[in-house]
């Protein structure tokens, strides 16, 4: 029998990846859409409680370029007679990663895919008992085991006379290869799944449901398998709203960034290109829309394809001249954009405020990068009252900005309750600071204007901290700063008193919006906040010069930044200066490192947490030495990112930082999920949030992986040096 070859788009898989993680049930997917990861393991034994993983072979059967292929030191002797069957030896293993360190990558790599393996319930127990052993936070995901999809379609009699991987792929054709390693074993049963889809579908057998309905009937196998400590997978339930209603909110909006769905390569025309040319290039670049002007940097309207309807349904003897018309006398102008870093329910809920099909989207420095459209959009859902994004961005005032702000908890809370990852959902939350900050600059600026004091330079309104690393949760002061051009129509003196008067209404309007002034100070209506970009360079020196505790703490306040509105170009030279300025300054990052909060993780002296007022301090313990670390390796090797997370992935990338980096980041997000949904809780119970957490609330797996969250923060001191000076 020939093997079944199964071809989808890889955009279409991508996009019912994308969902599925969110929002989308899996049920009604056909089998052969579903996105997949096939996987096996190779271990030091069968028992799923106490063997460990010695090899991990993962790989997408749809494209062979996304695998993980990687050896894994189990920290224990592999007995002989397992290396007789995979032949790994303790020798080949002895230099290799732990599970703790190699396992972000797999959990990348499975990445809201559905897991497929031959026996693969045997897999995900092991998989299941390590990350308990090392204290990794890990849901059982979606899992599909081709042995029991072979018995659904050749029936239970041919499965006892040929059920191991072998005969299958032998009876299918399929080239054997590699047998008995992981990666081997992965791609042989990714093959074997492509092949059981006709069989299935003669069997009426068409959906992930479908299926999951077949393989509730197959109770021996289901018996066995558990009865031996595997996982049953047909028990699994789906992490997604797979089986309740969608009740307020489509969550998908809220995880997904502009660049996850935007059009890039924008069509630009010159203004006064005809409408017959813009036409020809629209079907040929199969564009909904031309952008009309000189550059992407110089954007001076937009035309639809219902503007060109428009331009020629007039009578027949007009339109020759129709095609004639030029681009600028049809255009809309201004365009209406948004930020490549925004996320999707901004533009959503902009399109449906002005009743546009079209956003244009910019870079950070204001060059278009390209669009969304309606089309693309349109088959998600977003209720009125979950919009408060774009409410932030049309506030007239205070009063309306705080209307808004107050949507934070109830949003937080019902992303959490749809399956959104709290280190998401504080993205989402930063993303409102970020619109709250911009908005009152642009308030503030108004009320200069009003008073006859335009801008004397260009300028930038920068936030700080945990909302420019897009960490921040319900628990927001101000933190902001200003940097502006060095050259002004005004003198020195007058240009930095027009500036600090900018930044104190700013300040003014964010605590009046219920964001309150920042307890130190660290506001853009002080000199020490609000300079030139000269000066601020010079200020950056003499931080780095002196070196005292103050200025490494204004170091750690300031790295931080994102511009939120004026002029991002500002904002970027800074950031390219200041990495040119510390680049090599050994004796500056051992001062920043030696800030680190410097403790015991909160580690009681008989293993427990440090109570303060009976709860468990995150953010001293535990957040702040793993955002702290972060920042300081990725200024010891020039990386720009902010974001802790894309911190970690980039230090990994340079090839010089050990693997636990990767799991500490890991580690941050779990911490962020924990406080996050604390917040939630005390805010429904009228407390205010903080970020301290009641242990008591946890789970005895939640406690666990906080202990081990904790020993690995306790020794982060020793690793963070190590890295710096070794």
């Amino acid at each position: 029998m020939m093997m079944l070859q199964v071809t989808i788009t890889s955009n279409q898989r991508k996009i019912i990846k994308r969902k599925a993680g969110v929002t989308m049930s899996l049920s009604n997917v056909l089998l052969e859409n579903l996105p997949l990861i096939s996987l096996d393991l190779e271990t030091t034994g069968l028992q799923t409680k106490s063997d460990r993983i010695v090899q991990i072979g993962a790989i997408d059967p749809y494209n062979s370029s996304s695998n993980l292929d990687i050896l894994v030191n189990p920290d224990i002797p592999i007995p002989s007679k397992s290396t007789n069957i995979h032949g790994i030896s303790d020798a080949m293993v002895a230099d290799k990663p732990t599970l703790s360190q190699v396992f972000p990558q797999l959990r990348e790599q499975i990445n809201d895919r559905v897991v497929i393996g031959y026996n693969i319930g045997f897999d995900l127990a092991v998989l299941a008992a390590e990350t308990e052993r090392y204290g990794i936070e890990w849901e059982t995901p979606p899992a599909l085991c081709v042995r029991q999809m072979a018995t659904i379609a050749l029936g239970r009699d041919a499965i006892m006379m040929m059920g191991t991987l072998e005969t299958l792929i032998q009876h299918f054709q399929i080239p054997l290869a590699d047998r008995h390693t992981a990666i081997g074993d992965a791609i042989m049963t990714g093959k074997l799944f492509q092949a059981l889809l006709n069989e299935l579908k003669a069997s009426g057998i068409n959906t992930y449901a479908d299926l999951q309905k077949a393989i509730a009937l197959l109770n021996d196998q289901r018996a066995a398998g558990t009865g031996a400590g595997w996982v049953d997978v047909a028990a699994i339930q789906q992490p997604y709203a797979s089986f309740r209603a969608l009740s307020r909110i489509d969550p998908f909006p809220y995880s997904h960034k502009i660049d996850d769905l935007m059009i890039a390569e924008p069509l630009i025309m010159p203004a006064g290109s005809v409408v017959l040319d813009a036409a020809h290039r629209m079907k040929k670049e199969k564009r909904e829309c031309v952008f009309v002007g000189n550059s992407p940097d110089h954007i001076v309207g937009i035309v639809s394809e219902r503007d060109i309807v428009h331009c020629m349904a007039l009578p027949v003897d007009e339109v020759t001249r129709a095609r004639d018309i030029q681009l600028e006398t049809i255009m809309s102008s201004p365009v209406l954009t948004v930020s490549e870093d925004d996320y999707m329910h901004v533009a959503m809920a902009r399109m449906q405020k002005h009743d546009i099909r079209h956003l244009g989207v910019t870079n950070p420095e204001g060059t278009l990068t390209g669009y969304v459209s309606g089309r693309e959009l349109n088959r998600l859902r977003l209720t009125d009252a979950m919009v408060i994004g774009d409410d932030i961005n049309q506030a007239n005032n205070s009063d309306e900005m705080s209307k808004a702000l107050k949507g934070l908890p109830l949003l937080s809370k019902s992303l959490m309750d749809e399956g959104i990852k709290a280190y998401a959902i504080a993205a989402v939350i930063s993303s409102q600071y970020r619109a709250a900050l911009s908005r009152s600059a642009d308030l503030a600026e108004q009320i200069m204007c009003a008073d006859g004091k335009p801008p004397p330079a260009e300028y930038a309104v920068l936030i700080l901290g945990s909302a420019g690393r897009e960490e921040s949760l319900l628990a927001a002061d101000q933190d902001h700063a200003i940097i502006y051009g060095d050259k002004s129509r005004l003198d020195d003196a007058a240009t930095q008193a027009w500036f600090e008067q900018l930044g104190q209404h700013i300040a003014d309007i964010m605590d009046a919006a219920g964001i309150p002034y920042c307890t130190g100070g660290v506001m853009a209506n002080s000199e020490r906040w609000c300079k030139s970009l000269r000066t601020w360079e010079q200020t950056v020196k003499g931080w780095i010069a002196r070196g005292s505790a103050e200025d490494v703490l204004h170091v750690d306040i300031f790295f931080d930044y994102h511009c939120v509105y004026g002029n991002a170009q500002l904002a970027s030279k800074l950031q390219n200066r200041i990495i040119t300025i510390v680049k090599g300054q050994l004796d500056f990052l051992k001062l920043l490192a030696g800030n680190i909060p410097s403790s015991n993780a909160g580690i009681t002296f008989w293993g427990g947490f440090v109570s303060e007022n009976g709860r468990f301090n995150v953010k001293r313990n535990l957040l702040l030495p793993i955002v702290e670390s972060l920042r300081v390796l990725s200024v010891s090797r020039s990386i720009s990112a902010r974001n802790s997370v894309e911190r970690a992935e980039k230090l990994m990338a340079t090839g010089s930082i050990p693997p636990e980096i990767r799991l500490l980041a890991e580690d941050l997000q779990v911490c962020i999920r924990l406080v996050l949904r604390q917040q939630i809780t005390d805010i429904s119970q009228g407390l205010p949030p903080t970020t301290l957490i009641d242990t008591g609330l946890l789970s005895a797996r939640e406690k666990k992986t906080l202990k081990s969250v904790q020993n690995r923060v306790k020794y982060l001191e020793q690793m963070l040096f190590d890295c710096l000076f070794a």
